[in-house]
Formats: structure tokens, sequence, C-alpha cells
């Protein structure tokens, strides 16, 4: 089974390598061809592609190109036959796709950048017309480069709030917490990796043991000690209301971005 992506930029390039390195059978094509060698000569079981007609009759392809440069390329897209599109752009919503290929058989992803490590946290919404079989694949690829849900194309504001672009409100977060401790003694590096692991001892303890954040947050808490100064410091210095306006934030973006996208199509 062949999987095509068609654009070789960062997101691009790391969903191909994380497909390849999970067993698919990978081609790809970037009008910068030599984007597509480099990936292909850094991986055997990626193969390029000299025209993008040439990933015809995959069993799925990835467009994986920026969302201003998606329209440049509908008409020659039209012309390709694969059995399932599947759309990384942010903010083109499926109908403007549908419309523009001219193919029902259409999906939208939405990674963020830890698809490089394989640990991407992706939402998938499908067309009406997708089926079974198709929505197992599209649930196959993105689980190849991380984890995924399923969610109403209306929730994807939300979820890029939250994960597409809330990815980097914790890279912010680590980056004053590392700073914090250089301020205390740490070196820098030292000071990062550790927040790092902290970061990741949170995410698996949560998850193994199912309960809510607040649940965990008061166990950390002694009566009186370290933590809650630590905790009412950030309430005191707004960080709640922050992080809910940052979230909202990236959301109304994402809206306004898809208002766009729907308004070009008419």
């Amino acid at each position: 089974m062949r999987i095509s992506v068609i654009g070789c930029g960062n997101m691009g390039g790391a969903i191909a390598t994380a497909l390849a390195n999970a067993g698919w059978e990978v081609s790809v094509y970037d009008k910068a061809v030599e984007r597509a060698e480099e990936l292909a000569a850094a991986n055997s079981s990626i193969i390029p592609l000299q025209r993008m007609e040439e990933a015809g009759c995959s069993s799925a392809i990835i467009l994986a190109v920026k969302p201003q440069v998606l329209p440049s390329l509908y008409e020659e897209l039209r012309e390709i036959e694969t059995g399932l599109w599947i759309s990384i752009a942010a903010g083109v919503p499926l109908s403007v796709l549908e419309d523009h290929i001219g193919s029902g058989n259409v999906v939208r992803f939405m990674p963020n950048i830890a698809a490089k490590a394989r640990k991407s946290v992706t939402a998938i919404a499908v067309s009406d017309e997708v089926s079974t079989e198709n929505r197992d694949l599209a649930l196959s690829v993105a689980s190849s480069f991380g984890t995924a849900y399923f969610l109403p194309e209306s929730l994807f504001p939300a979820f890029i709030g939250i994960s597409g672009s809330g990815i980097a409100y914790f890279f912010e977060m680590m980056h004053q917490m590392a700073m914090a401790g250089v301020k205390e003694g740490i070196p820098y590096p030292e000071a990062l990796s550790i927040v790092r692991d902290t970061a990741l001892s949170a995410g698996v303890l949560q998850r193994s043991t199912g309960e809510g954040a607040i649940d965990l947050q008061t166990k950390v808490c002694s009566a009186a000690g370290t933590t809650i100064e630590g905790v009412r410091a950030l309430a005191d210095g707004g960080f709640s209301s922050a992080v809910m306006a940052a979230v909202v934030k990236a959301a109304e973006k994402s809206i306004e971005l898809e208002n766009k996208a729907r308004y070009g199509e008419r």
C-alpha cells in the first residue's frame, strides 16, 4: 500500500519519514525536487517523484503544502486519481477541498510538530462520503506518527488552540521554568532537561492513572508546603486566564482563516 506525500517541508518531511519508518511504502513530491531527493537519500523506503501526477493511484495522497500554496495546485490535483485525499492545510475546510479537488474522499488532519518524533497529536475530520475502510486507513496513517482523535470539523479550531498551537505554549512554559532554574543556579541546558523530563512525567502519570489534572495537582500540594506557594504565584500572575486566552485566541484565528477560505471558495 503506497502513501504519497506532496510537500516536503518540515511537516511533510516529518510525516513521510515517520510513515516510512512505520513500514509504509512512501513516495514524495516537492516543487523543489532536491527536498524530495534529500528525504529519499536519508531513507531507502522513500521514493522521490519528479512530477506531481506520479502520485496517482496511491492508496492515499497527503497534501502537506502551506494553505496559501494549495489553491495554485487545485487544477493539477483534480487530474490525479487516488483512493483518499488527506490534507494537513490549516484553515482549509473539507467543503473547499471537496469542491476544488473534485472528490468526496477527503480527510483533514491537524497534526502538531511532534510528528518529527512520532509523537504528534492529530485531529481527524472526514467528509460524509469517506467509507469505513478509508476512515480506518486515515486512522492508521495518523497513528504512524503519534496519537489521533476523530473530531467533528467544527471542533478543529478548539483542537488547534489546545494542541496544534498549544504545543508551543508548553515550549514557552518549559523555557520560562528553565530560566527560573538558571536564576536559582542550575545551568540552562540542565535546567531545560529537568523541566522536559518533568513535563513527560506529568503526562505519563495522568495517562496511567486516568485521574483529573486538578486531582493530581492537589496530591502534590502539601499543607503549607512549597508547591502550594508556587501554585499561588501562578494564580497571582494570571496564569489560568492567560492560558485560556491563548487557546481562545488561536481558535478564533483558525475560524478567521476558515472563513476566508470559504469566502475564496465563492
